[in-house]
């Protein structure tokens, strides 16, 4: 829901907002904080006022991960729109070098006939000679031109293929979260609803194991930000680690993360979840500089079943809810949605 206030106004604000959170005044940030006072998308509002909330610091990464998340779409598009007028204008200069190509043989299919005429009715050698002579430049000039056309259309392919790979290269970037490397929250909302689709038409299981950094806060505040990050990354690590191939971990915010499990039922998933947790609990963090080892840190994670027909809401939640259960029974532990529905598992 928008304000009443006019642009100078929230452009004021947003600027003050900026300055009092210690955010780096940059187009990028302008554009996420004058949203935010403007309140233009709930779930940006939601997303602040949750690190606000937190005491949480808006660093180069946290301020670049939120505009990736909410305006990255914009960048992206600006670029795909760019790719497809260079891609346009290639087929179009083919189009007309295959045009002028077609016209040329046309040409020389007319020149033949005439020459074959003249052939037919001349018996006298030298205008033969002078006849042969003109069929076999003309032949030369329409082999140069279609070498020439051969070598234009393999520089469009060429020029084509590298504009494909740019745009790959943009969508990798902007399904990926710049810090951890592995998949950024736009990315696991599109895979989500893909594999619940996938799961729901084969009739085969999926599972969500929704997990958070224990204490992380409390880690960032003792050791700073830079640490916290080299946290995030080892997390992002050790999922890569510890699950199948075909699954997609991917950070959902902060110090939460998500692991997709296709075809994967909650025993599956809980071995998987406590594969991860082992995973992280067995390193150890080891500030680079002094390599004075800081101890271990911990992984709470929650798992839900996706019931077929549900919104991703739903599951989300049910994940979630099993998570706060492992976070309110002592943490480093792992709980599924079976336990908190079975009296005999509910042992945490």
């Amino acid at each position: 829901m928008t304000s009443t206030l006019s642009v100078q106004e929230h452009a004021a604000a947003a600027f003050e907002l900026m300055r009092h959170h210690g955010v780096p005044p940059s187009p990028e940030n302008f554009t996420v904080w004058y949203h935010y006072h403007r309140r233009t998308y709930a779930e940006l509002n939601r997303v602040i006022d949750a690190l606000i909330k937190g005491d949480q610091s808006f660093d180069e990464n946290r301020n670049g991960d939120i505009y990736v998340r909410f305006f990255g779409n914009e960048v992206g598009r600006e670029v795909t729109l760019g790719a497809a007028a260079s891609t346009e204008r290639i087929l179009q200069q083919v189009l007309e070098r295959v045009g002028a190509a077609r016209s040329d043989v046309a040409d020389y299919a007319g020149f033949l006939r005439d020459t074959s005429d003249t052939l037919q009715h001349t018996e006298d050698v030298g205008s033969l000679a002078a006849t042969l002579s003109g069929l076999i430049e003309e032949t030369a000039r329409i082999q140069q031109q279609n070498e020439q056309l051969e070598r234009q259309l393999q520089k469009s392919s060429e020029e084509i293929t590298v504009l494909r790979r740019d745009l790959e290269t943009i969508q990798r970037d902007a399904e990926t979260d710049a810090l951890t490397d592995i998949a950024n929250r736009k990315r696991f909302d599109a895979a989500l609803r893909d594999r619940a689709r996938e799961a729901a038409v084969d009739d085969k299981p999926l599972c969500l194991i929704f997990a958070d950094i224990d204490r992380f806060k409390q880690f960032n505040d003792l050791y700073g930000h830079q640490m916290g990050d080299q946290v995030l990354k080892l997390v992002a690590r050790s999922l890569k680690d510890s699950i199948r191939e075909g699954d997609l971990p991917a950070r959902y915010g902060g110090e939460e993360f998500a692991v997709i499990l296709p075809d994967a039922t909650i025993d599956v998933a809980s071995e998987i979840g406590e594969r991860i947790r082992r995973t992280i609990a067995s390193r150890r963090i080891v500030r680079r500089d002094s390599k004075v080892e800081l101890g271990a840190i911990t992984l709470s994670a929650g798992i839900a079943l996706y019931e077929p027909g549900e919104t991703m809401a739903s599951l989300i939640d049910r994940a979630d809810e099993a998570l706060y259960v492992a976070k309110r029974s002592g943490r480093n532990k792992v709980v599924t949605e079976e336990q908190l529905r079975d009296p005999d598992k509910n042992a945490f």
